[in-house]
């Protein structure tokens, strides 16, 4: 009798273990099924109208350079441009800048290749006139967007730059060679004429003021009917005279060193500023009112940063390529030079 009980125990406890076994078979197959099934899902072909709701939805970030100190980058911000071709020069020259704005007005002057198309150290001198816009009507009667100045030009006087407009807009002066000669001069145009009337002030032999060079250069405007020049006095000696535009006469006013004046000096506007608020900045150059700053970062990328808050955008430009940056007087515009043309972008 006992050992039937046992039995009875052993065969309970078998059954029992393999219900177990089978329970657990049973779970563990549950939960392939439940993975499997997660495992198909994620392989399933996403809805293309849900996946871009999603990515409209979700909130995107501009990737910052490693500079901007927390400055926010405005994704896309479209400028008016307007480009020209200048001519080519080389780094070291002596002579003054090839492009400069009117003090007070959107007036840029620069000197263009004749042939308006490629041309070195001289060509002629051109004025746009950003407030006089010349939009010209295609042929279906559009006018076209963008910036559209309007523009005069000398013609066959070699002109190399050192511009400098009378404070009344009403004269430009700049220096050039006359070829025949192979002499330097300084040459005062008449804006309203579009720059076709022109006095010398450096006539004839007048010009001959060095046996090593004739080097001239344009200094500045004092008053609408004075201009301060120099012209080579030696290998290091300048000459500074005063010149009454009106009847071409020439004052001396003293003699300089070599280069010992303000006019062949264009340098960038550069202000004093908390280092550890700015990104590293090449070449930076305030606009007149300080509300802007062009800057070349370490990776040549070129930036313009609004000061009031902090914005900045990128300019489609490679910083490797500037030579040369310079604001209208109104901050309007920035130009920027390279080695053959010139493009001028408007900030809004």
């Amino acid at each position: 009798m006992r050992c039937q009980v046992l039995n009875i125990y052993a065969a309970e406890y078998t059954m029992n273990k393999q219900i177990i076994f089978l329970l657990t078979l049973l779970l563990l197959a549950g939960g392939i099924l439940s993975a499997c099934d997660t495992l198909l899902e994620s392989f399933q072909q996403t809805d293309s109208q849900s996946a871009t709701l999603t990515a409209m939805v979700t909130p995107t970030s501009i990737p910052p350079t490693l500079d901007l100190k927390g400055n926010e980058v405005l994704a896309d911000l479209t400028l008016d441009s307007y480009e020209v071709v200048c001519i080519s020069i080389l780094e070291d020259r002596i002579h003054g800048g090839v492009m400069e704005w009117a003090e007070d007005a959107p007036l840029l002057a620069y000197v263009a290749p004749s042939n308006r198309y490629w041309g070195w150290f001289s060509g002629d001198a051109v004025v746009l006139d950003f407030a006089e816009e010349a939009k010209m009507p295609d042929d279906f009667g559009r006018i076209p967007d963008g910036l559209a100045p309007s523009e005069v030009s000398t013609t066959d006087l070699h002109v190399f730059g050192d511009f400098a407009f009378s404070p009344d807009h009403s004269r430009l002066a700049f220096t050039a060679l006359r070829q025949s000669e192979k002499l330097y001069t300084i040459f005062v145009a008449d804006y309203a004429s579009g720059l076709k009337n022109y006095i010398d002030l450096f006539p004839d032999a007048l010009a001959e003021t060095d046996e090593f060079a004739s080097d001239k250069s344009v200094i500045e405007w004092i008053g609408n009917n004075t201009l301060r020049v120099a012209s080579s006095c030696g290998i290091d000696c300048e000459r500074i005279y005063r010149a009454n535009v009106r009847t071409g006469e020439l004052t001396f006013e003293e003699e300089v060193r070599k280069y010992g004046h303000k006019g062949r000096e264009q340098p960038n506007h550069v202000i004093d500023y908390d280092e550890r608020l700015y990104p590293v900045m090449n070449n930076a150059n305030w606009s007149p009112d300080e509300k802007y700053v062009f800057y070349t970062d370490a990776r040549y990328q070129t930036w313009i940063i609004r000061e009031e808050n902090k914005q900045q955008y990128q300019l489609p430009i490679d910083g490797r390529d500037v030579l040369q940056t310079r604001w209208s007087a109104d901050s309007r515009f920035i130009a920027i030079r390279f080695e053959d043309s010139i493009e001028i972008y408007e900030i809004k």
